[in-house]
């Protein structure tokens, strides 16, 4: 007749340990009238995203990473975001595979990015946020400034508005 599992003494100490240091905080949430994925006491809104459908590569535009909205990072990272009708400043971050680039300048591009200041890394993008209209960004490849300079100045891609369609904004 087969022995019934035990449970070894190190996990049952490890869970003992665990169980003591668990502790909670509290974080407060942020006001409405602050959180850029809110709509507006009008109750219009328009969608701006990065990665509600696949980039139109055969033009040379890629997906970007939204990394900041009006100055603040987004809570979530979504696929749209919803927005107040108006003028909006988006700080973007390139998502170019790297198989779209020489081994040269991915290099270069690394070194770049490695900057302990990020200068240059991102950009931003302002946008005219229209109302029941879905927004999608990404960034266009330069092709004309892959040189080494041009790379080191980040010139080498630009924020772009490349398609804007009808949607209901909820």
């Amino acid at each position: 007749m087969p022995q019934p599992r035990r449970t070894p003494r190190i996990l049952l100490v490890l869970g003992a340990l665990l169980a003591f240091q668990a502790n909670a905080s509290i974080v407060p949430a942020l006001a409405p009238s602050t959180d850029p994925d809110t709509p507006g006491a009008e109750r219009t809104c328009g969608l701006v995203g990065a990665q509600t459908a696949p980039t139109p590569e055969s033009m040379d535009i890629f997906p970007a990473r939204i990394m900041q909205i009006n100055g603040e990072r987004p809570r979530l990272v979504r696929d749209a975001y919803r927005m107040q009708p108006g003028r909006h400043v988006l700080v973007l971050a390139e998502g170019i595979p790297p198989y779209r680039l020489g081994s040269a300048q991915q290099k270069q591009i690394l070194r770049m990015q490695q900057r302990k200041d990020f200068t240059g890394y991102f950009k931003p993008l302002v946008i005219e946020v229209r109302a029941d209209t879905l927004q999608r960004v990404g960034v266009r490849l330069v092709r004309d400034n892959l040189d080494t300079g041009s790379i080191r100045e980040n010139a080498y891609w630009e924020p772009v508005v490349w398609e804007e369609v009808a949607r209901a904004c909820k």
